[in-house]
This record gives structure tokens, C-alpha cells and sequence, in this order.
């Protein structure tokens, strides 16, 4: 009996250190997945702001910078009341303050504020930046991010901000950036003019 659970021990032994290991992704390769996901959806999804056009899209980015991958101090904002941003087509979305992000970025300390949407909708990140109506959307990009109450920290990845859909159609309702989030630096990372 014991020298069968010897051999079952020395099998579990065998296949748990001949079990290939899964090999994790570098940055490069991480970014390359988000974009590949980012065209199948544009191409391919009924949801996509190109929705039934007959070619096939391809976005414009930036290489990826770890430069522009930070990690942010979240600092909530109680009771911040709400603020009124417009819109691409002029009707205006109201948001609640949420949360100050704070990070460095070419050696200078930046601030961004995170927006929540009325009942259950999600955080909201716009930001602008030296580079709008240059290399990037005039309009400003998003990014999406999600954090708990209780988080203190976030990594912030300007490699994932993205135009928003009315970059593609004039039929979205797009918000633009509060002041608040107009950044004096050139944000490098993400995506770039769709033309």
C-alpha cells in the first residue's frame, strides 16, 4: 500500500514539473492583443460606429511607451457635486465628481478627473493633450478604468486611450474633456487620428 502511494506521489511529481508552464506576455505583446481585439471588434461587430461599411478599418497608434504606463494616486472626491460637460453634437451629459488621479509624467506632477455617470454606468475618463488636432483626435480620447472603493493606487496606461466613436461617425454623441483634464504635456501612447 505505501509503495503505491510512493508511485502515485512520484506520477503527481512527474506531471506537475513536465506540465508546460503558460508563458506571460510582454507589454509589446499585451498592447498587440488589445489592438488585435480593438480591430475584430471594428470590423466585425454589429455594435462597431462602422457598422456596415464594405472595407476593412484599420486604426492609427502610437508604438507602445512604458513611459506613458503610470501608476496614479486615486484620491476620491466626497460630495464633489456634479459637472456639466459638452458634447460633439452640442447636448450636454451631466456627471458626478468622482476621483482625482494623480501621477507624474515627464517629470511633472498631473492631475485627471474621474467622472461617474448617472445611475449604473461606469467611471469616465477624458483627457486632452498637446498632441489633439496634431497626431491625435481634436476632441480629446478616453481611457477605461474601473478601481474599488477601497483602492489607493491605479495603473493609468495612456497606451490604451482610444478616439471616441465620433472620431468614425458624427452620429455619437461624444463628451469632451473637462478643463480640468486638459494635460500640458504630449501623451505619445494610444491611439492616434483615424485619417
Amino acid at each position: 500500500m505505501r509503495s503505491r502511494i510512493y508511485f502515485l506521489i512520484g506520477w503527481l511529481l512527474v506531471l506537475v514539473t513536465c506540465e508546460p508552464k503558460q508563458k506571460s506576455l510582454s507589454y509589446e505583446e499585451f498592447i498587440a492583443n488589445d489592438r488585435k481585439e480593438t480591430h475584430e471588434f471594428m470590423n466585425n461587430s454589429e455594435d462597431s460606429p462602422f457598422a456596415g461599411i464594405d472595407t476593412t478599418i484599420r486604426l492609427n497608434y502610437y508604438p507602445p511607451n512604458e513611459k506613458f504606463k503610470v501608476i496614479a494616486e486615486i484620491e476620491r472626491i466626497s460630495d464633489g457635486g456634479q459637472l456639466t460637460l459638452g458634447t460633439s453634437d452640442g447636448v450636454p451629459r451631466v456627471y458626478n465628481k468622482h476621483a482625482f488621479l494623480n501621477f507624474e509624467l515627464d517629470q511633472h506632477r498631473q492631475r485627471l478627473l474621474v467622472l461617474k455617470g448617472e445611475e449604473n454606468d461606469g467611471l469616465f475618463l477624458a483627457f486632452a493633450d498637446l498632441t489633439n488636432d496634431k497626431t491625435t483626435y481634436g476632441g480629446g480620447r478616453y481611457i477605461n478604468l474601473n478601481f474599488s472603493d477601497q483602492a489607493e493606487k491605479i495603473t493609468l496606461d495612456f497606451n490604451l486611450a482610444y478616439n471616441p466613436y465620433c472620431e468614425y461617425n458624427a452620429e455619437y454623441s461624444c463628451p469632451l474633456p473637462p478643463l480640468e483634464n486638459y494635460l500640458k504635456v504630449a501623451v505619445e501612447a494610444g491611439e492616434k487620428l483615424y485619417k
